[in-house]
């Protein structure tokens, strides 16, 4: 077996990282559009724009888990 062949044969770590990749391009953020209050669902690459009336100023969706701070 040469060199080439056994390098291609490990790979499998390789599929793992693309799964990764996808997961990370299809992770969706929830605006709310600032004249309609709409809930707009956008990914990385997608314009900033409300889907329903074309609006550019959407304010992003508040988290629904528990943030606590330590002021000192």
């Amino acid at each position: 077996m040469t060199d080439i062949e056994s390098f291609y044969e490990q790979q499998p770590v390789a599929a793992a990282d693309m799964d990764q990749k996808e997961q990370t391009q299809a992770r969706v953020t929830i605006y709310i559009c600032g004249d309609c209050n709409e809930e707009n669902e956008i990914r990385a690459r997608d314009p900033i724009r409300c889907r329903e009336c074309g609006y550019r100023i959407l304010y992003k969706k508040r988290t629904s888990r528990l943030v606590v701070l330590d002021a000192r």
